[in-house]
């Protein structure tokens, strides 16, 4: 019987191996035992970018010559040589593309080579590292990178030291201007900081206000020489998100491996903790982790904790210290100084307390509280005594810059029935403060409600003229490093009285404070100063001694 050929059996024997070869979407290409390109299909061709007429017969290393001597070179030979499978991941150089490889040895000889391009795929993975081990902000190796890097380095044996470095007034300058503005200062740091990195110097950012340097040990190297370089980078003014500029300090904490510990999970926290002990100092300035500094880092960690629970029953309160005028006879103003009798540590100094409050966002909260009391002080004196005289406040830059708060302050005035005029808001003169659209808001609403505003220790600062003709202010109190140079410094008098006559010229208050000597009351009252406040008159006095004092023999 004749047998039938169907249509469907020619179409079966029309399908070559070169049919198939052709139309695979993966790259494919054969080499001989010499390495030689025996054949190419078309996505092989575009591929590397020559004519498949071109290259059949050449040896791969002529077609692609950074094969050579390369790891996928090694790859073909072991594969012709052990008749053996791999399939792995390989970057050509002259196409800088990504490619997965698959390659077969054949019975007769040579190896069949299938590929295809994965770059997509590659620069995806890269997208998820650099998230996962990069800041988002700065691009600079964050915490979990920076941790790697150090554990490497740890487990090869070196020695190497972390520089823990803070932007001391970053939530200043967040708070005085924008956080655009704060974030412009940070890619500035990062920038400054890069120029620094090397081989053995990596840069990463821990988080908000903080960066790291990690850096390996050489022979003869002097780790105080390059905190100095660290500091150096802070000493222009970096320009703000709205073109103006501003002075930024760090405090730099600096421990070694294995010098300060031999655990890389401690070396951050003792270098945090010399970053805190640098702290102290005004200005930028670094600090060597020493074992004495633990116990400073629990007792600040104490205070921290402590300004999360309840300021009533933590031994916080106030003290008042009077202000003099009327040839020393009249009480014209008290000032209300923030006090703190820890229940652990004793009694606190405001300085440290405050600092604490400041870096741990907790300013606000402490304030509060405090004004609560200052009211209901006031009301009580108004009730008993007729009081009528001002009670000056201090506030933070960060507060003069938080309208939050200032909306809570004036709320508490209505509440407890204060006088605006009785109150007065005293700014000390920092080199964080400057203008910004909030602070100067904040400070004409209480212009509007009748509040005054004093700026203290004026004339130490760099700025003190600015802040005449940026702020509305009703009185000024010049700094007690000028009235002690009273009979002991020709130049620092003359600088005093020029102050004096500023203040006048303007139609301010003027009120000399840290005043303890008589020459120095007499010189005052001759150039036209009569208020003051200092030991010579009171110190700080607690509410009941002040009462006996001042008011129940009024």
């Amino acid at each position: 019987m004749e047998s039938k050929t169907t249509l469907s059996d020619k179409g079966i024997r029309s399908i070559t191996a070169e049919t198939v070869l052709e139309s695979m979407t993966e790259g494919f290409y054969l080499l001989d035992e010499n390495l030689k390109i025996d054949y190419i299909n078309e996505i092989a061709e575009k591929a590397i970018g020559i004519k498949r007429q071109e290259v059949i017969g050449r040896c791969i290393h002529t077609v692609l010559p950074e094969l050579k001597g390369s790891q996928l070179e090694q790859q073909f030979k072991f594969s012709l040589e052990t008749k053996s499978s791999f399939e792995f991941e390989e970057q050509f150089g002259s196409l800088k593309t990504w490619f997965h490889l698959k390659l077969i040895p054949l019975k007769r000889g040579g190896v069949a080579v299938y590929f295809h391009n994965i770059d997509k795929q590659k620069k995806l993975e890269q997208k998820l590292t650099d998230y996962a081990y990069r800041d988002d902000l700065t691009g600079l190796p964050n915490r979990r990178k920076m941790t790697e890097i150090a554990y490497e380095m740890k487990e090869k044996e070196k020695k190497f030291t972390f520089f823990y470095i803070n932007l001391d007034n970053l939530k200043f300058i967040n708070a005085l201007y924008n956080y655009t503005s704060g974030d412009k200062v940070v890619i500035s740091v990062a920038e400054r900081l890069q120029r620094l990195a090397e081989n053995h110097c990596h840069i990463g950012r821990l988080e908000g206000d903080e960066f790291i340097v990690v850096r390996e040990s050489e022979p003869g190297d002097r780790l105080a020489d390059f905190a100095e370089e660290l500091l150096k980078i802070f000493k222009e003014p970096f320009v703000l998100a709205d073109f103006q500029s501003a002075y930024v300090s760090a405090s730099i904490g600096i421990a070694c491996i294995p010098f300060d510990t031999k655990r890389l999970r401690d070396l951050v926290t003792l270098a945090e903790t010399a970053m805190y002990e640098a702290k102290k100092e005004k200005g930028p300035s670094y600090a060597f982790y020493r074992p004495t500094m633990k116990a400073n880092r629990e007792r600040r960690v104490m205070i921290e904790r402590s300004l999360m629970d309840s300021l009533a029953d933590s031994g916080f309160y106030f003290a008042v210290q009077p202000q003099i005028s009327g040839g020393g006879k009249n009480l014209s103003g008290i000032e209300v100084l923030a006090r703190w009798n820890h229940p652990v540590l004793g009694e606190l100094s405001p300085l440290e307390f405050i600092d604490v409050a400041e870096q741990s966002g907790k300013i606000a909260y402490l304030t509060t509280y405090l004004l609560h009391g200052v009211f209901k002080l006031i009301k009580d004196w108004e009730r008993k005594y007729g009081w009528n005289v001002k009670t000056a406040i201090n506030m933070t830059p960060s507060l003069l810059a938080n309208s939050v708060f200032f909306e809570e302050f004036f709320m508490l005035l209505e509440q407890y029935d204060i006088k605006p005029a009785l109150i007065e808001v005293e700014l000390t003169e920092h080199a964080e403060m400057a203008y910004s659209d909030t602070t100067m808001r904040n400070l004409e609403l209480c212009r509007d409600k009748g509040i005054s505003i004093a700026i203290d220790d004026f004339g130490t600062g760099f700025s003190m003229i600015s802040y005449l003709t940026q702020f509305p202010i009703n009185k000024i109190k010049i700094d007690r490093y000028f009235i002690r140079k009273i009979g002991q410094d020709a130049k620092s008098e003359a600088v005093l009285k020029s102050l004096i006559h500023l203040a006048q010229s303007i139609d301010c208050e003027l009120l000399a404070e840290g005043v303890e000597r008589p020459e120095e009351v007499r010189f005052l009252t001759e150039n036209s100063c009569t208020s003051f406040q200092g030991y010579y008159y009171d110190k700080p006095l607690k509410i009941k001694d002040f009462e006996i004092k001042y008011l129940e023999t009024m």
